[in-house]
């Protein structure tokens, strides 16, 4: 050590930077800086408190002790050291204060162990003691170098409790003492350990990113395979379909070929017989001529008209474009170690064993930590699949409800009935039970309640036609041959009528079709009258749009009505065989379908972007793109499964199943929106759950149905 230099600024190495004056109690912060303890507690209450200290100096930021109080920071033994030395050095023109007594004295003596000065009556005491015969003490004045070199070294001891007497041991920049040592080792075993595992999650996360790339590789190559297989199946139907046009033009083709030969022939012979024959001969030859162009087929003109060539178009599944558009092909979540995994997840409810073809059924998943506790994870993925022993979905469509607490309330709806297996996973990972087995019942209704008789009075009916319930499952009837409106609550009690028969405003000649806007105005379809009339909820006139004609503006005998999902009116233009839309005050926007489209549209619905049109003469459901293409037609004339008499009004639910009002086969049928029939429910008849010439039909929030059964001159609701 290098005295000369240490003692060259010594006075100035052991003075405060805060404060300016000698160390008192010094104690350095992480970033090694040493500061009294009293400038330390003054500056870290002008900073505010708080779990960690700024050094004055450096600014850095040092934790604040578990107990909060400064005095166990680190103490500074070497200045503690540095100072002793100061004070030695300075004793020949300073007195030192004794560490017993306080006296002042320039005969002090200094002992190593005890680290303090001793006056001369206070050294007799010191010496006198048993536990203190061994300590070496030396008077200041006979100091040398290598005292001062011995005071620097000498050993610090604990401060903690019970711990003074032991020695503390330097470690770095940290003072321990031999029992804290051990803990401290075990501590950094324990780091060095963590450090070790952190390593190995490393290399797991690298891991662990390759097989997730992998998987998304695998899923997008199996998607692309999929794609390609159906492209090929298309692309072989374009070769079949083109190879059949072909065939059947080239036959055409062929057989007026012969005809042309067999006719140039015919005019060769007799064009040869002309030539060399007299007049005479001519008259001769006449009844040899006309054997010979008998001999030909006689046929009617021929004329090919390009425009009946039939051109093979290929027609784009919106669909499938607005998923692959508007879905992800997957998504990525982080998977805790302390969250449970999904197989220890529960689901619950009726909808995990059975369930109705065409109906809701609803279960809840529960997601839970490593506590068994309620736990939600918004980067949590659930899925939910319904499928047979070929893999089949049989479900249109599932709704997964994310109530932000760990509850997944899902709903879905069968279209098939049989055994099924429900897999419920979280992360891609089956949950507790999953798969489960799940029974689909075939499609079934039964009668809640009816309402209405014939009649004219107060909630009575003469051959009811259009109906409507409202977003508070009041039912509006078009009371057809009452020539009036009636609305119901959803237990049939009547609420109030408007209307009479006549062509003034408010008044009715046949009102069929109803339709309720966001406004709760009422608008109607007054079929004899050519027009549409708006109502108040309470019946108060409000306005009408239409007239009879045939121009975009004018209607002719108007039957069905509905909104679509802007609040626009969708009409069907029986008379003109048109479907038309119309804003709410009644100015024209667009048409579907030209004269000769449509044999009879009674109703036009929307769901999405498509338009769904009963056309009831020639039996038919057809769906068009809300642009005016025909994307599908269904249905014919008869009596199975998805055949129609006369289909009428239509309803689509919440989950995009379609009602159909099949009226003169006495019959609801349901189906999904691209014609799959669902199922089925009603006969003939005058019972209670039986129809006659079932109009409408609309859905409550509740899911009951509720049918405008016509010729019973009833309202029938079915659960």
């Amino acid at each position: 050590m290098d005295l000369t230099t240490l003692f060259y600024n010594l006075r100035e190495e052991v003075s405060c930077s805060v404060c300016s004056d000698l160390f008192t109690d010094p104690k350095h912060l992480s970033c090694l800086h040493s500061f009294c303890l009293k400038c330390l507690q003054q500056w870290y209450e002008t900073c505010g408190g708080g779990e960690a200290i700024k050094c004055p100096k450096c600014q850095t930021l040092s934790r604040v002790p578990a107990s909060g109080d400064l005095k166990d920071l680190p103490t500074s033994f070497y200045l503690n050291g540095l100072m002793d030395v100061l004070a030695i050095k300075e004793c020949k023109n300073t007195q030192v204060t004794c560490g017993n007594c306080d006296k002042k004295s320039s005969e002090a003596s200094y002992c190593f162990q005890c680290c303090i000065f001793y006056c001369e009556q206070c050294l007799v005491g010191h010496n006198m003691m048993r536990d203190k015969k061994e300590h070496r003490v030396l008077a200041v004045k006979e100091f040398q170098d290598k005292d001062y070199e011995d005071i620097l070294k000498r050993p610090a001891f604990c401060s903690k409790e019970r711990h003074q007497k032991e020695e503390l041991k330097y470690m770095t920049f940290l003072t321990l003492c031999r029992e804290t040592e051990v803990s401290q080792r075990e501590e950094l075993d324990a780091k060095l350990n963590v450090i070790a595992q952190l390593d190995e999650d490393c290399a797991k996360v690298i891991q662990q990113s390759e097989i997730a790339r992998r998987y998304v590789q695998r899923f997008a190559d199996g998607l692309i395979k999929t794609i390609q297989a159906k492209m090929k199946n298309i692309f072989t139907a374009v070769e079949n379909q083109t190879k059949k046009s072909l065939e059947s033009l080239k036959a055409k083709r062929s057989a007026i070929q012969q005809q042309i030969n067999a006719t140039e022939s015919s005019l060769e012979e007799a064009d040869k017989l002309l030539k060399r024959s007299t007049t005479a001969e001519v008259v001769q030859l006449k009844k040899l001529l006309q054997t010979i162009f008998q001999g030909l087929n006689p046929t009617e003109p021929i004329v090919h008209d390009p425009s009946s060539l039939q051109t093979l178009v290929f027609v784009e599944n919106r669909k499938t474009i607005d998923t692959v558009n508007g879905e992800e092909l997957g998504f990525l979540c982080m998977e805790e170690g302390y969250r449970k995994k999904p197989s220890k997840f529960l689901a619950e409810g009726k909808g995990l064993k059975e369930g109705t073809v065409g109906r809701k059924a609803q279960f809840n998943l529960i997601t839970r930590n490593g506590k068994r506790k309620q736990w939600y994870d918004e980067g949590d993925r659930v899925t939910v699949e319904i499928k047979d022993e070929q893999e089949r979905e049989c479900v249109t469509q599932v709704k997964i409800d994310d109530k932000k607490n760990g509850i997944y309330k899902i709903t879905y709806f069968p279209i098939v009935h049989g055994t099924f297996k429900l897999l419920v996973k979280v992360n891609g990972e089956h949950i507790s039970c999953s798969p489960f087995t799940v029974i689909l019942k075939p499609f079934q209704v039964k009668l809640v309640s009816s309402f209405g008789k014939e009649g004219s009075g107060d909630g009575m009916f003469k051959y009811p036609e259009g109906m409507a319930v409202s977003d508070r499952d009041e039912i509006v009837v078009a009371d057809s041959q009452n020539h009036r409106v009636q609305v119901f609550n959803s237990n049939g009690t009547l609420l109030r009528s408007f209307g009479r028969r006549g062509e003034n405003a408010g008044e009715f000649k046949r009102p069929i079709g109803v339709a309720i806007n966001k406004d709760r105005n009422i608008f109607v379809a007054d079929n004899d009258n050519h027009r549409i009339q708006i109502f108040s909820w309470e019946g108060r006139h409000l306005g009408s749009f239409g007239g009879k004609g045939h121009l975009d503006s004018q209607l002719s005998f108007p039957r069905g009505l509905s909104l679509d999902s802007t609040g626009n009116v969708i009409v069907a233009d029986t008379g003109n065989k048109l479907i038309k839309i119309f804003t709410p005050d009644g100015r024209f926007l667009m048409k579907i379908g030209i004269s000769w489209l449509f044999s009879l549209p009674v109703h036009c619905v929307q769901c999405g972007e498509y338009f769904i049109v009963s056309d009831s003469n020639t039996n038919h459901i057809e769906v068009y793109h809300r642009k005016g293409r025909l994307q599908c037609l269904f249905g014919r004339q008869g009596e199975g499964d998805g055949d129609f008499k006369c289909p009428r009004f239509l309803s689509v639910t919440q989950s995009k199943q379609l009602f159909v009002c099949d009226m003169n086969n006495h019959r609801i049928q349901v189906f999904e929106l691209d014609g799959k029939f669902v199922g089925k429910f009603g006969t003939n008849g005058t019972k209670l759950g039986e129809f006659k010439e079932p109009f409408s039909v609309a859905v409550l929030s509740n899911d009951q149905i509720v049918v405008c059964d016509k010729n019973n001159h009833r309202i029938q609701i079915f659960q």
